[in-house]
């Protein structure tokens, strides 16, 4: 579930957006609890002579119930407007989402609560999958389409549904069991070969187009495709307007449905045509010395750099499947490969250029965003850790004396973002005047920015105006250009940070520097703006993020209408509170709902802070949430032996959660850029930590809120198991809304308050515990915990 948990995740970000990332968590979470709550109120179902029998049968319906789900997300085609008629599509595709939690969860909380082997044996059993299923995904994706990757988990859960039968000694449960799962391998293994099975209808709210598609690969964080082989007008991303367009040879190369790239098939002495691309203009500052370009993609800039003169040229490609591609025969005409000048790394650009000794006399990074994190996708962090004020602070720092670092991006409100973070990785350095340092040059629908490490000189200026003038480049802003534009010219006089944030924070829009407590480069809209009107253009940062905006208020209300419906009316209609009006029973809710919001707000601060280590969404996905919930049903097993019901241990463990979220939130800015520079290896090795520390005592406080409330509210079971679920699902659209206002310090910081309201709900339930007589109590107490209170691990 892990596993298909992450795919799902890669799924969307080709479907619709890398925001819906936490969308998936949310009605995972949802599916897990609708399911434990189904044990709860159906107990003679589950009774120990049909346990092995409703186990198979569970795990069947997983296994169906997965390529279900599939269809509903490969044919819905998601948007976030026309508002009006995208609610019932949006309620249905998280449903689809949450459909084979949902068995799970009843297979799950049944077999931990209901066998009667020890609970910490069938725990460590299901942690030892959850921690297998991190590693499975990208090992899936080296061989496997997404969508048939997500068909052999199907797969696996028939296999579970014949190991319960087998268990069981239940030989019709085995055969059937047997039999689907035989169906299932066979059709992922046809769907696999056929390459054109079950593939998306809709990529980005558009008609996928797949007559076009030669190639495409898959992995952990992106599905590639290359297109054919056409002769056409040359791509230029900003070409100058007094350049003409030669027709070449190329091919597109297409990553998670929208962002391109093009491969030139032409030697490179056939491309002079480059330098009319307002993108490349750093180059005719600096035409030598070493070079280095982030992102490869089809090695556009790597030839651009070439043919100015420089050498040696690095290329840093995240996308393993692209430097793949380029390495094969689709790439081999490009002449990069074999170049002798040219290096391709397969690495983090960040951590790559913050780890290295080299010096460059120009950085570049034009367009680098996949479409994961840009506009629509703003609430998640893709490529987003480029894009702050730290990491442009490490790049301006890899530069020779007088070296530039030059960014493109398109030219809508994005520009005014890119101006206001060189403007303040300059400030940063301990530069007087941005001004001195930047030049800000346009062409068609995209800006190029050039931050020079050290100040602009006389020449520079000059070659500046001489390039844009015979190229028809739009100059907008250099050490001796002003522009009309009042706000921008108050971001390059802006003298310091302080000044910089109080010029750029307005009613409606954020466009302050980004820094890694608030990485959210592409999200520029404040969530005030959420009932605006769309403008008239239809590509954009605006747009983007008003899109973006609407998705988290969609999802919040379809994980609303859901919650209310597989949650709270099964609980409503079959197990209301036993007519107890008490402060102890509205202390127990509270307390399960602060530990469901709490544990939710504490994992996506997490997930976001180690993206900027890790480098992609995909590996802090897997990593994170293997760890996490790995340690926190660690947490839950060594809390059988501690005595966290008494005083003052009660009230110990909730502040040692509060000191260990502070800590986090407070200290994050001086530990993690010492890994953040780290091998691949240290950076997993310090997120895996990280997420150990944080998850070992998160694990206490679902099992010890249950033993706390034992003997007043056992009644009482259901409505905590699913006020806790509820919390958590709610919360996950809460927790990119603290971020996206406040920063995610903030987001930590709530983690904290969460687990402080313990501190009075226990004081309650200890009172209303204290004032209950054996003759009253609705069970006695135990002397050791129940099977229920030892599997419940940490409210995930």
């Amino acid at each position: 579930m892990l596993a298909l948990e992450v795919l799902d995740t890669r799924l969307l970000s080709v479907v619709t957006w890398y925001s819906l990332a936490f969308l998936v968590i949310a009605m995972g979470l949802f599916g897990l609890t609708a399911g434990a709550v189904k044990v709860y109120l159906a107990g003679e179902q589950f009774a120990p002579e049909a346990l092995s029998r409703e186990l198979s049968r569970g795990c069947r319906l997983l296994a169906l119930s997965i390529p279900v789900s599939l269809l509903f997300l490969l044919l819905i085609p998601l948007r976030a407007e026309p508002v009006a008629t995208t609610v019932g599509l949006f309620v249905v595709f998280a449903a689809a989402i949450a459909l084979p939690f949902y068995p799970a969860g009843i297979v799950v909380a049944a077999a931990l609560t209901r066998s009667p082997f020890p609970i910490g044996r069938v725990y460590a059993a299901d942690l030892l999958g959850a921690a297998l299923g991190a590693p499975l995904v990208p090992l899936l994706l080296l061989i496997l389409d997404g969508s048939s990757a997500i068909l052999a988990l199907s797969v696996l859960a028939a296999l579970a549904s014949v190991c319960f039968a087998h268990a069981g000694g239940d030989r019709v449960q085995l055969r059937r069991g047997a039999v689907i799962g035989a169906a299932l391998f066979l059709f992922c293994a046809l769907n696999a070969a056929s390459g054109r099975g079950l593939v998306p209808l809709w990529a980005k709210g558009l008609p996928e187009l797949r007559d076009q598609v030669e190639l495409e690969l898959w992995n952990s964080h992106s599905r590639v495709q290359v297109h054919k082989a056409l002769r056409a007008p040359a791509v230029l991303w900003g070409g100058g307007s007094s350049c003409a367009v030669p027709l070449v040879l190329e091919r597109d190369v297409v990553i998670d449905g929208h962002a391109a790239t093009p491969i030139y098939a032409e030697p490179l002495s056939s491309l002079g045509f480059l330098k009319c691309d307002v993108v490349n203009l750093a180059h005719e500052l600096r035409p030598h010395g070493p070079a280095a370009v982030i992102g490869v993609g089809g090695s556009r800039d790597i030839q651009s750099a070439l043919l100015t003169g420089h050498a040696p040229v690095v290329g840093i490609e995240l996308n393993g499947r692209l430097l793949e591609i380029l390495r094969g025969p689709f790439g081999r005409a490009t002449g990069v490969v074999d170049h002798p000048d040219v290096t391709l790394i397969h690495d983090e650009a960040r951590s790559f250029l913050a780890r290295t000794d080299q010096r460059f006399s120009v950085i570049q990074a034009s367009l680098i965003d996949t479409w994961a994190a840009t506009g629509a996708g703003a609430h998640a962090l893709g490529e987003n850790g480029l894009y702050t004020l730290e990491a442009w602070r490490i790049f301006l720092d890899r530069l020779e004396p007088g070296g530039l670092f030059t960014v493109s991006r398109w030219s809508t409100v994005e520009t005014a973002r890119l101006t206001a973070l060189g403007a303040g990785a300059v400030l940063a350095r301990g530069g007087a005047r941005p001004r001195d340092h930047i030049v800000l040059a346009a062409s068609g629908l995209v800006s190029a920015l050039i931050v020079g490490k050290d100040p602009l000189t006389l020449d520079d200026v000059k070659r500046v105006r001489e390039v844009a003038k015979a190229r028809g480049f739009q100059l907008i802003a250099s050490p001796d250009t002003h522009s009309t534009a009042q706000r921008l010219e108050r971001v390059l006089d802006a003298r310091s940070l302080a000044e910089l944030d109080k010029i750029l924070l307005l009613p409606e829009l954020d466009l302050r520097p980004p820094t890694d407590d608030r990485p959210f480069f592409f999200n520029v809209i404040r969530l005030r703006a959420l009932l605006k009107p769309l403008p008239d253009v239809t590509q954009g940062a605006i747009e983007g993020n008003l899109l973006a905006t609407r998705t988290l208020g969609l999802a919040l209300f379809a994980s609303l209408i859901l919650v209310a419906i597989g949650i709270g009316l099964p609980l409503v209609s079959r197990a209301r509170p036993a007519g107890r009006s008490s402060k102890s029973l509205w202390a127990a809710l509270a307390y399960f709902a602060a530990i469901g919001i709490g544990f939710m707000l504490a994992e996506i601060a997490l997930l976001q802070r180690l993206t900027l280590v890790l480098g992609h969404p995909s590996y802090s996905l897997m990593v994170v949430l293997a760890s996490l919930i790995g340690a926190a049903g660690i947490g839950s097993l060594v809390s059988d032996r501690l005595p966290l019901t008494r005083a003052p241990y009660c009230f110990l463990f909730p502040i040692a959660l509060v000191i260990v979220l502070g800590a986090l939130a407070l200290g994050w800015d001086s530990l993690a850029p010492r890994f953040a520079a780290a091998p691949t290896a240290s950076r997993i090795g310090f997120a895996v930590a990280i997420s150990a520390i944080a998850g070992l005592p998160l694990g206490f406080a679902f099992p010890t809120g249950l033993r706390l409330c034992r003997t007043l509210h056992a009644d009482e079971l259901p409505w905590l198991w699913g006020i806790n679920g509820a919390g958590s699902v709610l919360a996950s659209s809460l927790a990119i809304a603290i971020a996206l206002e406040f920063g995610l310090r903030a987001l930590t910081l709530t983690a904290a308050a969460c687990y402080v309201l313990l501190l009075p709900a226990i004081a309650l339930l200890r009172r209303g515990e204290n004032s209950v007589t054996p003759s009253t109590a609705s069970i006695p107490p135990a002397s050791e915990p129940s099977a229920a209170e030892r599997a419940a691990g940490s409210g995930y």
